[in-house]
Formats: structure tokens, sequence, C-alpha cells
């Protein structure tokens, strides 16, 4: 941890010597304090290596993970209570690509496998039903990680093209939209949001990972493509209402980082896609009736995984209209993922098993800095 606050206090000292008008176009600092941590226990399910985090009411996280096919729900005392597991329904096995608990004990996944909405009840473990999507014919569901919410017509998924590798630029440029609504039958509705120019403009190769950010609001959404340094607001069925711009960050990059020659999926295998700059992008957004949170993830450097993934938080003040930034970022694997707020605490979950194989929920909070 002792080098991860060094790290910290290096970037904030290099932007103090800024000019002061830079200086004022940035948001004012808060400290990021974690209170305590709290491990969880293993007696239901097993989770290996996190992949989606969401806080339920004010009592309950559900977890889900990138290798394990479950979802796995913890009160924030680290007790297990239970779990939707492949392999434990008639229906067989299934590939949670997301998930959306809004109406627990309800729980809506997305599988990949099926290309389908499967509905369960935690409390009694029952498979409820399965909503098959029908998706275009260019399009799959992604692997993990795919935006997915349950609306009040039917369901909103994020889909992955299949025209083109994602190394390539062509990907970026030709992808079409991201975002598709279907009904309570599966049927498509509408689609919205193609990668913005600052993607499509690339001419090399850019690192395909997941760069579209989408909170997890039941009012509406919120999305971002970061390198935009734009907050768009959707209503929930898709129309854009409201745009928001990100602040300068003493910390995050928007620069989009793209490498000086095309990497296929053959460089990759080759390794190749070392050549490939790392991008920072948003982990998450969480949205709450005062403020807007945003999750980070940055890579400083590319020496060594564990020391130089870094997160901080940026927050709106929807009420002042002012963005904050925490000034003191912390390694990713000793945080974690924010799964949200409850009046003034915030919830991460560290369970990526690259440390450790312990699995913790963290409080923390936000304080002003002294001056």
């Amino acid at each position: 941890m002792q080098q991860y606050f060094l790290l910290g206090a290096f970037l904030f000292a290099m932007w103090s010597c800024k000019p002061s008008v830079e200086e004022s176009a940035l948001p004012e600092l808060l400290e990021l304090t974690i209170i305590d941590s709290t491990l969880t226990g293993n007696e239901l399910f097993f989770i290996n290596v996190n992949d989606q985090v969401q806080i339920i009411g004010d009592s309950l996280i559900a977890i889900s993970s990138i290798r394990t096919p479950l979802v796995g729900i913890l009160r924030k005392d680290g007790k297990q209570v239970g779990q939707i597991a492949s392999g434990d329904f008639p229906i067989g096995a299934f590939s949670p690509a997301s998930f959306d608990i809004s109406d627990y004990p309800i729980i809506y996944i997305l599988d990949k496998r099926s290309e389908s909405v499967l509905v369960f009840d935690v409390q009694k473990q029952e498979f409820n039903r399965k909503v098959k999507l029908n998706l275009p014919e260019d399009k799959i569901i992604r692997t993990v990680g795919a935006k997915f919410k349950k609306t009040p017509s039917g369901f909103m998924a994020e889909l992955y093209s299949l025209k083109h590798d994602g190394f390539l630029p062509e990907f970026y440029q030709d992808s079409g939209n991201l975002i598709y609504f279907f009904d309570s039958t599966g049927k498509i509705q509408k689609s919205i949001l193609d990668y913005p120019q600052e993607y499509a403009e690339k001419k090399g190769s850019l690192r395909p990972i997941n760069y579209l950010a989408i909170s997890d609001n039941a009012d509406g959404l919120l999305v971002s493509f970061p390198h935009t340094k734009k907050l768009k607001r959707f209503t929930i069925n898709g129309e854009e209402i409201e745009e928001i711009q990100l602040p300068n960050s003493r910390f995050f990059d928007y620069i989009l980082k793209e490498s000086d020659r095309i990497i296929d999926f053959q460089g990759l295998k080759s390794g190749q896609n070392l050549g490939v700059p790392s991008n920072d992008y948003f982990n998450s957004i969480f949205e709450d009736k005062k403020s807007i949170y945003i999750e980070t993830w940055m890579k400083i450097d590319t020496t060594s995984m564990d020391k130089t993934r870094l997160t901080h938080l940026m927050i709106y003040n929807k009420k002042e209209e002012k963005w904050y930034e925490t000034q003191n970022p912390k390694g990713i694997l000793d945080i974690g993922m924010l799964a949200g707020v409850v009046r003034d605490t915030l919830y991460f979950y560290e369970g990526s098993m690259m440390k450790y194989d312990d699995k913790y929920i963290k409080r923390a909070v936000l304080r002003p800095v002294d001056d």
C-alpha cells in the first residue's frame, strides 16, 4: 500500500506545480479512507475472479465471476446467503455475461450460451422462465462484462460485433450500435450508441477492452465512453436527455492511445499485442440521489501488473453541479470494485484472487482534504 500512496503523492505534487489557471479547472480533492475490511465466507459457493458487483438495497451484495458461472449473494457482513449457479437447475449449463437484481429476490441473468435472459428466484432456488433474445446476425453477447438491465418493457443488453477482429480499426468504425432494447418476448425494439469519433478515427490497433461504461440506475442510464470526456444520460427507453462534461483529472488519462501498427488476432496469439498501449478506462459508474460516482482503472506504466493498476473516484455532486476526485489512488487489487453507496458509506468488493485466495467487503468514506 505504501507504494500506491507514494505514487499518488508524486502525481499530486506534480500537478500542484501547474499554473493557477490550470489548477482552477481541476476538481476539488477528497480523501478516500477505508474504515474496515470484512472477510467473506465460502460455505455456499466459491467465486473465482469477480466480474460484476451490485449492492441490493442497503444490506446485500450480488457478485458474478469471470471464471465461475454463477451469481452469488452476500450480506454486508460477509456471510453468503444464496447463489444461482450453472448446472444446478434443469435447464443445464449457462454462462452469465451479466445480471440484474433490481427486482430481488428475482435475478435476471444474461446468458451468452443460450443467447437468452434467464429468470430465477434466488430465495426459492427456482428457475422461472427463459426469454430467447432475437439477436441480429452480426452480433453476439459479450462473454463477460456485458452491460445489461431489466427495463419496464423488457431488457437492455450490450452486444458485440462479429464483423471484425477487436484489434482492427474497422471494429470501431463499423460495429454499428452497441446497446439493444428488447421487449418482454425478446424482440428488438430499438438500438443506440455506436463507437464515437475518438475511437473510430484511430488508424492503429486499440487494446480490445470494454470502453463503454453504464450506470445501474432505476430511473435511466448514465453512459460514457471515457475518452470522449462526456457523460450522457438516457431515459430507460434509450432517449438521450442530458450531457455532462467530465472534469479534468490529476490522475486519469483521457488520451486514447493506439499502436503504431495494426495487430490482428494471429498477432495476439504470437505475443505482438504487447505493442498495443494500455488505456485508462472506467471500471463502473454508480448514481444515487445526491451524487454520481465513477471508479477508474488506470495503468501508470507497463513494468508490473500488481504494482501499477490503480483506481480512484470521480464524484459529481448533483446539487452543487460540481466535480471532485479522490487524491489518493489505490491499488485495484487492494480495494476492489465499487458495489454501491449506502448513505455516506461506499462498499467495495475485492475478490480477484490475483494476490490471495481470500475475498473482502471493504467500507470506505470520503473526507475533505485539510489545507
